[in-house]
C-alpha cells in the first residue's frame, strides 16, 4: 500500500491528466446526447403530422370569421380552403391522401361565441343558405339543418387543397341581418390529424367605389414569415391584373390549377384566354423580374381571392418594405378593366 501511494505521489501529474480526460469524455458525451435530444424535439414540433391538415377558416380551437361583403344586391359567397399542409407553409405536406368528413350546420352565435344550431327549418323559408363541396350542394331548410359530406379527399404527393363554398342569403347584408352562422367541421379519418372547426358569417361593408384591387396582407415586421398572403377583392365584373417577382416569391400552384379560376395573358393588347392552367415557369418576366397575370373576376360569384406566395430563397431580403414594394406590389387603378365582354 505504501509503495502504491508513493508511486501515485511521484506520478501525480499523469494521474491528474487521466482523471481529467475521463471527466471531459463523460461531460462531452452528456452534452452531445442532450443537444441531439433537443434538436429532435424541435424538428418534431415543427413538422408534426398533426399540423399537416389546416384551413383558411377553421382551426383546432374553433375559428370565428366575419367576412366583409361589398355587394348587398346578391347572395354572399365565401370560399373555405382545406389544406394537406400547415397553412401557409406549403413546402411540407402529407404524402398520403387525406380523407375526412366535412360537416356543415346552420345556427346562431352569441356574444360569448357560443354556437346554437337552428332547430326550426321554417325560419329559413324563402331564404338561401347552402354549402357546396365539389359537385354536391346542400341547401339548409326543409331538407335539413346540418349536412355531412363523407369521404372528402385531398390528394397527396404534393401540396393540395379542397374548396368549400358557403352561400348566405342577401338578407344578411341588410340593416337588420338574420345573424345566421354556418359552422363547418373537418374531421379527418387519420387519428394522427386533429379535427378542425370554424364559424363563418357575413356582414355588409360599403365600398367607396366599384372595382377590384389586390394587396399584400399587412405584415408584422417582428415576425419571420415562410410565405405571404395576397388578396384580390372588389365589386363588379371584369379582369384584374396582378404582379409578383417570381425570382423572389412563388405562387401557390393550387390557385393556378383551380378550374374555377380563368386566366388571361396579353397578346398585341388583346386578352387571350389560357387553354389550360398557366405554368409560373412559362410566365415571362420583365427587366425587374416581375411577371403579371390577369384573372377574370365576378363579385356575384366570388368577391375575394386569397393567394399564397412562398419564399424562393431565404437568403433574399424579405423585409416588409421590400416585399410590399418590390416583390408583391399592390395593384394600380389601371390594372382593373371593368369590360364585361368575355373574349
Amino acid at each position: 500500500m505504501d509503495n502504491l501511494l508513493r508511486k501515485i505521489r511521484q506520478n501525480w501529474i499523469v494521474v491528474w491528466f487521466v482523471i481529467a480526460a475521463i471527466s471531459l469524455s463523460i461531460m462531452s458525451g452528456y452534452a452531445i446526447y442532450t443537444r441531439v435530444t433537443i434538436a429532435k424535439r424541435v424538428v418534431s414540433t415543427q413538422s408534426g403530422a398533426s399540423s399537416l391538415f389546416s384551413s383558411s377558416h377553421m382551426n383546432t380551437g374553433g375559428m370565428k370569421t366575419i367576412e366583409p361583403i361589398t355587394d348587398n344586391t346578391q347572395n354572399a359567397s365565401v370560399t373555405v380552403n382545406v389544406y394537406n399542409y400547415a397553412y401557409p407553409k406549403e413546402a411540407v405536406y402529407r404524402n398520403e391522401d387525406t380523407q375526412y368528413d366535412l360537416v356543415a350546420t346552420i345556427g346562431t352565435i352569441d356574444d360569448s361565441d357560443n354556437f346554437t344550431p337552428l332547430s326550426d327549418s321554417s325560419v329559413l323559408e324563402g331564404l338561401t343558405y347552402s354549402v357546396t363541396y365539389g359537385s354536391q350542394t346542400f341547401t339548409f331548410g326543409a331538407s335539413g339543418l346540418t349536412h355531412t359530406f363523407s369521404g372528402c379527399v385531398i390528394l397527396g404527393e404534393g401540396a393540395h387543397s379542397n374548396q368549400v363554398s358557403l352561400v348566405f342569403d342577401k338578407s344578411e347584408l341588410g340593416n337588420s341581418p338574420k345573424g345566421y352562422v354556418i359552422k363547418i367541421e373537418a374531421n379527418p379519418y387519420d387519428s394522427s390529424l386533429q379535427n378542425l372547426t370554424g364559424y363563418v358569417m357575413v356582414r355588409y361593408t360599403k365600398q367607396a367605389s366599384a372595382g377590384w384591387s389586390g394587396e399584400l396582407e399587412e405584415l408584422d415586421s417582428n415576425k419571420d414569415y415562410d410565405g405571404f398572403n395576397y388578396y384580390l377583392e372588389g365589386n363588379g365584373k371584369g379582369k384584374l391584373t396582378f404582379r409578383w417577382n417570381k425570382s423572389k416569391v412563388s405562387i401557390n400552384k393550387d390557385f393556378l390549377n383551380n378550374p374555377n379560376n380563368k386566366f388571361y395573358y396579353l397578346d398585341n393588347d388583346n386578352y387571350v384566354a389560357y387553354s389550360s392552367a398557366p405554368d409560373e415557369a412559362n410566365l415571362t418576366a420583365d427587366g425587374e423580374g416581375m411577371v403579371s397575370l390577369t384573372i377574370e373576376v365576378d363579385s356575384t360569384k366570388q368577391n375575394r381571392y386569397e393567394i399564397q406566395f412562398y419564399k424562393t430563397n431565404k437568403n433574399n431580403d424579405y423585409s416588409t418594405t421590400v416585399v410590399k414594394e418590390n416583390y408583391l406590389p399592390d395593384t394600380a387603378p389601371s390594372d382593373w378593366n371593368p369590360d364585361t365582354t368575355t373574349p
